[in-house]
């Protein structure tokens, strides 16, 4: 007896309406995106059960399972809990680090969660002079900060390479070509008299030269 293979029928649709007073939330459905808050429309699921994960920075992040009714519209209306303040840092020099009250969070351009209250932000980078403000953190609530690093002065950069410092006196070419002409010139001078002073007495004697010699009695 011939069997056939019977197609495997359509599987059961429903739809998720979702609505949220939290604006900006990046929302999952069994861990992939399916955009940010407020959703526009509906989303097709299958009648199932499926997990929602609803994010934001500085909120406390929603994950739960909704159950998709066949044929039917599912509707959820959820709101975040803000959490943390959330510090965004941009800088004009690339792989500046971000220090808040002391602790290292990252390089910007940086985004990161800081907990709410006073807190102390620095920003640093070698070679140029540290960026340090006072903030106060609202959970739920952004800082941005656009922070300018200016490069240290040459004498207190010690990664900036120092100019060479200017020739002293003896080390300049021309000082050295006078002194050796200088040098020859006090030689000669040196060498005439000497050479003066050294003539053979002998030779030098005049034989025209004459002298009386007395003898005693």
């Amino acid at each position: 007896m011939t069997g056939f293979a019977l197609a495997d029928a359509p599987r059961a649709m429903g739809t998720l309406a979702l609505t949220s007073s939290t604006l900006g939330a990046e929302v999952f459905i069994d861990g992939d995106s399916v955009g940010t808050t407020p959703l526009k429309g509906t989303l097709t699921l299958t009648a199932d059960e499926h997990t929602l994960k609803v994010v934001k920075p500085g909120y406390a992040p929603l994950i739960d399972v909704v159950k998709i009714a066949r044929r039917k519209t599912t509707k959820l209306d959820i709101d975040l809990t803000p959490v943390a303040g959330i510090l965004r840092v941009k800088a004009n020099i690339k792989e500046s680090r971000v220090f808040v009250d002391g602790k290292f969070v990252g390089e910007a351009p940086l985004e990161a969660e800081i907990s709410v209250g006073a807190r102390g932000v620095l920003v640093s980078r070698a070679g140029y002079k540290d960026f340090f403000q006072n903030v106060e953190a609202v959970a739920g609530q952004e800082i941005a900060l656009e922070v300018q690093l200016d490069e240290l002065p040459p004498e207190l950069n010690p990664y900036k390479p120092k100019a060479a410092p200017p020739p002293k006196w003896y080390d300049k070419w021309w000082v050295w070509t006078a002194g050796v002409a200088g040098v020859a010139i006090v030689v000669t001078a040196v060498a005439v008299p000497v050479a003066l002073s050294q003539r053979d007495p002998v030779k030098a004697f005049d034989p025209s030269y004459t002298y009386t010699v007395t003898l005693g009695k």
